[in-house]
């Protein structure tokens, strides 16, 4: 099991390094690109027709894979105010069932849209689909989407056994659990 965790975390880094990375840059360049479309709309008059159709796709996209990191950091997609009242509370069987539980829903539900939404990227493949602007396809927004939904099914399904390892040695006792938000 040592060696299983050990995989767990290198994965789980190097998903949050790649694309805690990735999606900050993306969102940072493209803030700043809406900016300047912002400048050169409202003071000079032009902007690029394709201009807001490529900072919609691309902040979702961005947004897509930063959901990931997220839940590398078990940030997202938690019951954070009850496991952290049930921790406080000396209910620790209790939090390492819902964490359980919840690890699995996540690694259920996004397993089943990446796997689902293979068709939607096919069918907007297959007709061409563009944005409003007719510059920018469809297809990369939805493998963009259903990439992150799938990593985000993996780093759960790994955050599942790591649960369920803890539960059945008993680690869930001693675990020190971090308080993200304000109960």
């Amino acid at each position: 099991m040592e060696g299983f965790l050990a995989f767990s975390a290198r994965v789980k880094n190097l998903i949050d390094t790649v694309l805690g990375w990735l999606a900050s840059v993306s969102l940072l360049v493209l803030t700043l690109f809406a900016l300047l479309e912002i400048v050169r709309r409202y003071i000079f008059g032009l902007a690029f027709e394709w201009g807001q159709d490529a900072i919609i796709v691309g902040m979702v996209s961005a947004v897509a894979f930063y959901f990931c990191v997220t839940q590398v950091r078990r940030n997202h997609l938690v019951m954070n105010a009850f496991v952290q009242l049930a921790h406080s509370r000396g209910y620790h069987k209790t939090v390492a069932f819902s964490q359980i539980f919840v690890s699995a829903g996540i690694a259920l539900f996004c397993g089943s849209i990446g796997i689902t939404g293979w068709s939607t990227l096919a069918y907007s493949w297959n007709r061409d689909l563009t944005t409003y602007s007719l510059l920018i396809p469809l297809w990369p927004f939805y493998l963009i989407l259903m990439i992150g939904f799938i990593l985000m099914a993996v780093v759960a399904l790994l955050q599942f056994v790591e649960d369920i390892d803890s539960f059945l040695s008993g680690k869930y006792l001693d675990a020190e659990f971090e308080a993200i938000t304000d109960v």
